[in-house]
């Protein structure tokens, strides 16, 4: 069960739910109904879990269900549904470094001027690159909007399923894979020869976009969220982001090496 802050939000749940209700095999959980326009309920799953991309089946699996996601534009019109909007990602990365950068001095008692001018020198070089890509333009589709760990769902039948549409929006498939590959690189150790190694579906990924892995999206969102928790939440947070961040930091010079070797094969 989940309250929609919006009821414009909650009615764009419901249609995509309705969308893709139809589809077999299912990719989502059913929305039971509720009295309350706000509320978005789905039957409880005893045993279910979520993703874990540390394991390589959680990874070949959540990507397969996002190619099943990205490939309904072929029956479904997703740009006639209600409440469904593209939005540019490039823009809302531009706007996320501006944040962080007027923010700095927050950060200052976890992080030091040094680790804090590497993230910000990265954000900026990797906006450049990203405004100078030269790509072909691909149809537009479903994106699911926040492909976290926990929004893939292990269901008792044993199926994984995606669930919380709530950021869901219109766009390239490319630009979720881009996401979902940002959440996923911390747990192999930013090892993306691997990841290309083991799931042949990222060849649906155009190279050209692989700059956008160099945007250390998950540093910069995951700091503007921290500074921002109340300070007893705020301290349990930061006792996995203060050391996350410090990892991440040591494998990005090997990160930038390893997409611009893979940009030109």
């Amino acid at each position: 069960m989940k309250r929609a802050k919006q009821i414009e939000i909650a009615e764009k749940v419901r249609a995509i739910h309705r969308q893709l209700g139809y589809l077999e095999p299912s990719l989502i959980l059913p929305l039971m109904k509720s009295d309350d326009e706000y509320l978005i309920v789905q039957d409880w799953q005893e045993g279910s879990h979520g993703a874990n991309f540390a394991r390589k089946t959680d990874r070949k699996e959540s990507l397969k269900l996002l190619n099943m996601l990205h490939d309904t534009h072929k029956k479904i019109a997703w740009q006639r549904v209600p409440g469904l909007h593209t939005y540019s990602q490039l823009l809302k990365w531009q706007m996320r470094f501006m944040r962080f950068k007027s923010r700095r001095k927050e950060f200052r008692p976890f992080l030091t001027k040094e680790e804090i001018d590497q993230i910000l020198h990265y954000s900026e070089k990797s906006l450049q690159l990203i405004a100078q890509e030269d790509v072909p333009e691909k149809e537009i589709t479903l994106l699911h909007g926040d492909v976290v760990h926990h929004n893939f769902l292990w269901c008792s039948d044993g199926e994984l399923r995606l669930i919380d549409f709530d950021l869901a929006h219109l766009g390239e498939a490319d630009d979720e894979y881009i996401l979902w590959l940002h959440r996923v690189l911390p747990a192999v150790n930013y090892d993306l020869g691997k990841i290309f190694a083991e799931l042949p579906e990222m060849k649906r990924l155009d190279k050209k976009k692989l700059h956008r892995l160099k945007y250390p999206n998950e540093l910069l969102r995951e700091w503007l969220f921290a500074v921002d928790l109340p300070l007893d939440q705020q301290l349990v947070f930061l006792d996995y982001l203060v050391p996350f961040t410090k990892r991440a930091l040591t494998y990005w010079p090997k990160l930038w090496y390893d997409i611009d070797k893979m940009i030109k094969k």
